[in-house]
Formats: C-alpha cells, sequence, structure tokens
C-alpha cells in the first residue's frame, strides 16, 4: 500500500496525519454552526453525530497540503463549510427515503418530524453559504453555489426517475456526478485553491475527486442492496423502497434475455414492497454476477482517481490518497 499504510487501515486511522488540521476544521465548524435559539442548538448537536469519518474535510486539508505544505485558515475555514453542505444533504436524504437512523443514531426526520428536519437542513445551508461568503477570496462563495446546485440538480432527477425500469447506466452515472461526485471534487477544487495550486494541479485533483466519488456511490449502492445495517450504520434497502435504480439493479436487468425480461422486472418492483423479493433479487444479482460488475466499475473508477494523480506533486499526501480511494472499494469486501 501507498505511503506505508497497512492494507487493513480503517479510514480514522489513515486519516491521523490530519488530525490537527481536522481539528481546526472542527472548530471553524462548531463557530460557524452556534445558535442562540436553544432548540436548534440541541438539533444542531444531534446533527454532529452524522459526521463520520469526515472524509470530504480531509480531502480538503489534503489537496492544500499538496500544493502549499500546510493548510491555511482560510483552507480549514472552506473545509468546514464542506462538510457543512454534505451534512445538509444528508438531513434531507433522509426525510426523503424516511430513513430511521444514520450512523447507528436516530435520524433528524425520526426525532423531530420531516417538517423540522427540512428547516435544519435549510438552516444548515444557509450557514455555509454566510461562511463562504465572509471569505476574503469569494472564489467558495460562488463555486460552491454552483456545486450545491448541481447536487440538488442529480436528487431531482433520481427522484423524477423513481421506478422507471428503462434508466440505463448513463443516466444512472450522470445523477451520480451530480448527487455525489459533485461535492467529492469541491472538497479537493477548493482546498487546492486556497492552497495556492496551479492550474494543472487544480484539475489533477478535480479529476481524482470526481472518481472518487463516482466510486464511492457505487459502493454506497451496492452496501445498500448487499451490506450489514450494523457495519454500514444506516437503514438499508432504501434504494429498493424507494424505486431508486442503482448499477447493480441496471446491469442485472440489462443482461437478462428477452424470455426473462418481464419477470425479472416484476421481480424488481415486488424487491421495493417485501423483504422475501428483496432476498430473491440480492441472490439473483450476486449469482449472476452484477454486484460483482457493480465492484468491478468501482474498482475502475478507483483506478482513474489514483491515474489523474499523477498531475500533483508525489509525496506522502498524495499517498494518502492513493490510500483513501484504495479504502473505497475495500467498504464492499
Amino acid at each position: 500500500m501507498a505511503g506505508g499504510v497497512p492494507a487493513q487501515s480503517d479510514l480514522p486511522d489513515v486519516l491521523e496525519p490530519l488530525r490537527a488540521d481536522l481539528e481546526a476544521v472542527g472548530k471553524a465548524y462548531a463557530r460557524i454552526l452556534e445558535s442562540r435559539a436553544p432548540q436548534v442548538a440541541e438539533m444542531v448537536a444531534h446533527v454532529g453525530r452524522f459526521t463520520g469519518k469526515r472524509l470530504r474535510p480531509a480531502l480538503t486539508c489534503i489537496a492544500s497540503r499538496i500544493v502549499c505544505g500546510a493548510v491555511p485558515p482560510d483552507a480549514a475555514a472552506v473545509a468546514a463549510v464542506v462538510e457543512l453542505i454534505h451534512t445538509a444533504t444528508l438531513v434531507h436524504d433522509d426525510v426523503l427515503d424516511a430513513a430511521e437512523t444514520r450512523r447507528k443514531v436516530a435520524t433528524l426526520n425520526a426525532l423531530w418530524g420531516n417538517d423540522t428536519a427540512v428547516l435544519l437542513g435549510d438552516v444548515l445551508f444557509s450557514r455555509a453559504y454566510l461562511a463562504a461568503a465572509r471569505l476574503e477570496d469569494r472564489f467558495a462563495s460562488v463555486y460552491l453555489s454552483e456545486v450545491v446546485g448541481e447536487i440538488l440538480e442529480g436528487e431531482i432527477r433520481q427522484n423524477r426517475e423513481r421506478h422507471n425500469l428503462d434508466l440505463d447506466e448513463a443516466a444512472y452515472r450522470s445523477i451520480v456526478r451530480g448527487k455525489t461526485a459533485a461535492l467529492y471534487e469541491a472538497a479537493l477544487v477548493v482546498g487546492a485553491h486556497y492552497g495556492g495550486g496551479s492550474r494543472e494541479q487544480v484539475q489533477g485533483l478535480a479529476a481524482y475527486g470526481h472518481h472518487l466519488g463516482m466510486a464511492f456511490q457505487i459502493v454506497d449502492d451496492r452496501l445498500d442492496l448487499a451490506g450489514d445495517e450494523a457495519t454500514v450504520g444506516k437503514s438499508l434497502g432504501v434504494d429498493l423502497r424507494e424505486g431508486k435504480l442503482t448499477l447493480p439493479v441496471i446491469l442485472w436487468l440489462r443482461g437478462r434475455p428477452a424470455r426473462e425480461r418481464d419477470e425479472s422486472r416484476a421481480l424488481v418492483e415486488a424487491a421495493g414492497r417485501d423483504e422475501a423479493a428483496q432476498a430473491r433479487l440480492v441472490g439473483r444479482l450476486l449469482a449472476d454476477g452484477a454486484l460483482g460488475a457493480a465492484d468491478a466499475a468501482a474498482r475502475d473508477e478507483v483506478a482513474a482517481a489514483q491515474a489523474a494523480l499523477a498531475a500533483v506533486p508525489a509525496g506522502p499526501d498524495r499517498d494518502l490518497l492513493r490510500t483513501i480511494a484504495d479504502y473505497i472499494v475495500r467498504r464492499a469486501l
């Protein structure tokens, strides 16, 4: 493994070299979310339990370190903004998916209802925009606003395509680009920008982030079908229940012979309503190679991410990005 990191290290262990930088990001995050309203403060404290491994702000810090050797205060602040945007999308996603758990704790909508959870998500977005606007360099204010628009458009497209059994791989990838990969890319772009990176460095890190985000979502979708809820830490089977076609199902349907087409489509529809049908579908996805094909697609994205790193200087931080990419696909093992 690059950088001397053991192959089976968990992500928090891998990110240990960033401990001081992520502590600075955490302080900036807390400052942005300070509230005098006790009800809001209570919900903000709870949503802090969703931050998980802090991968996106870590990517911002690494990008800054690669191009200038450190994480300047503005880079730490914008890393907090990136994490805040991500957290806001999680809150809204949980409402849309009627999810009950996130990071092994109750979601905001499960505790306080959909209306209040949506409003808290809006508060998080507004705080993110304000924090970005207060930076002397206004790049993040404009750029991250555009990225949030891309994220929301991706989510809208996904919701409009629910129960569309004719959704193809190209459309799926376009949705994933918007809802997930755009923010991964943005995390690296803003880190490189506020670190003073060259155009070539920014472009290389942007490409890495795009492919990393694509791999992450493909793996996440695969785990939603065939993961372990205790390990993954959130409600599973959501995509099938919500009628969202993900890559394993798309590949499986595409590979069915004509004589099985109606039966296969009926099984996918039934899997969204019945746990027994869901178990049968997952068994078919495994036996027919669709889960393996999705895993291969994720590995291809990781390979593309690592190839993009040729544009950035060699060193421990570039090695760390390679290790993170390897971790993404190991989540599915």
